[in-house]
């Protein structure tokens, strides 16, 4: 028998999952565009471009608040739809991870097609990848879960601490120093090589040159995905705690376990994004040292309790407010997330690529700022029109329809 399966319809959402999403679009946004108006060298250290105190202040301000907190929270929240996904299994005796996977292959699919022509900064690839593995964890208990979280979540600070030592130690033997510093100072060269390019490309080069640039940059920011995947995969499987002990399903029940959470967290989560903001000041990408190490460490712990902090806050003020015209908007943005998310890079690779307006490297931060906001703003308006006559968002539409291989009712009175 032929097994036929649906995307959960929407009255059987948990809508303060869809307003998570819808806010975690804000923190997102808020954190790219920078990365979209100029190269990405120019976010810490000696290639900054915005030095003076306004700049510093808004810069610092991002840092603080969004800068490795929404990642953490987008991850949990696809652990968290993992976990309802499969559980379709249990509810309906049907073997659904082929399904996941197809779902994945299709977002993998995405993914590229957002790197090759949008922008080099996508996420879509790491959750497609991450998800793979994520579905290794499927059977295991919460306690294994948090075990293996709180692991992938240092791993990366573990190994690149012993890496920074090992260099430590061989700076302090002549023979050997000579030839890390050349090849810190070939890096820094080929850095500041980048930056001085992708200045010029992408406010005056053609599509094509564009493309290629976007692709130069891609490459380099690999070599950064020792440090980040572990940490998706960690909060992936956080979020799957999270589903498992299905704490969203009742928020008024587990409103004492979000309150735990809040007050043990938070000094972490403010003490971490300090730290990530004064270490910011000293890292460099062309080095590996203890400010690397430090940088690496805050950003990780810092981000992922900020982002826990944030779930949590909005958890406990959700019980009071979910028919509000707010959370209304909020959560119809969220329900339309991967549209919103592609939407993002659209209007901002216009607003400052050579094709659009051109105004790259021309956007102070706290003018991005601004953008940020009425960007968003378009965004939660289009959304709530769009879904008073839509199920899904158009990529959300596309994206299950390839994965259950079938043409999904898009219009509300089908």
């Amino acid at each position: 028998m032929k097994t036929h399966y649906q995307p959960l319809k929407v009255k059987n959402r948990l809508e303060i999952l869809d307003f998570l999403r819808g806010f975690a679009l804000l923190g997102i946004l808020m954190v790219n565009l920078p990365l979209m108006n100029a190269p990405f060298t120019t976010e810490i250290g000696e290639f900054a471009l915005w030095v003076d105190p306004v700049n510093k202040f808004f810069g610092n301000f991002i840092k603080f608040f969004f800068t490795g907190s929404f990642y953490p929270l987008f991850s949990i929240l696809f652990g968290i739809g993992f976990y309802f996904f499969l559980k379709k299994f249990d509810d309906l005796r049907k073997p659904i991870v082929p399904v996941f996977r197809l779902r994945l292959l299709w977002l993998l699919f995405f993914g590229i097609l957002h790197v090759v022509l949008l922008w080099f900064g996508d996420i879509l690839i790491i959750y497609a990848l991450m998800g793979f593995v994520l579905i290794l964890f499927r059977k295991k208990t919460n306690k294994s879960l948090f075990i293996w979280a709180i692991f992938l979540i240092l791993l990366p600070v573990l190994l690149f601490g012993a890496l920074a030592l090992l260099i430590s130690f061989a700076m302090s033997v002549p023979e050997t120093a000579e030839m890390l510093q050349s090849g810190f100072d070939e890096t820094y060269v080929i850095l500041t090589d980048l930056t001085r390019k992708a200045l010029e490309t992408y406010p005056n080069g053609t599509f094509i040159e564009i493309m290629q640039m976007r692709l130069n940059e891609y490459q380099f920011v690999l070599n950064s995905l020792l440090m980040f995947l572990p940490n998706v995969l960690a909060f992936f499987l956080v979020g799957v705690i999270l589903g498992k002990k299905r704490v969203f399903v009742d928020l008024e029940s587990n409103k004492r376990f979000f309150r735990n959470v809040l007050i043990f967290l938070l000094p972490l989560a403010i003490a971490g994004k300090l730290i990530y903001v004064y270490s910011s000041q000293f890292v460099s990408y062309a080095t590996i040292d203890s400010n690397m190490v430090l940088y690496m460490a805050s950003s990780s712990i810092g981000g992922g309790a900020m982002a826990l902090v944030y779930i949590s806050i909005i958890a406990l003020a959700f019980r009071k407010s979910i028919n509000g015209f707010f959370v209304q908007a909020i959560s119809k943005t969220g329900r339309m997330a991967l549209t919103n998310y592609l939407m993002q890079s659209i209007i901002c690779t216009t607003l400052f690529f050579s094709y659009g307006l051109g105004l790259y490297g021309k956007v102070n931060i706290w003018q991005g700022i601004i953008i940020v906001l009425a960007v968003y703003t378009v965004e939660v308006v289009w959304s709530h029109y769009w879904l008073k006559y839509f199920r899904f968002g158009p990529m959300e539409w596309l994206w299950r329809s390839l994965t259950y291989r079938k043409f999904q009712k898009m219009k509300v009175a089908d």
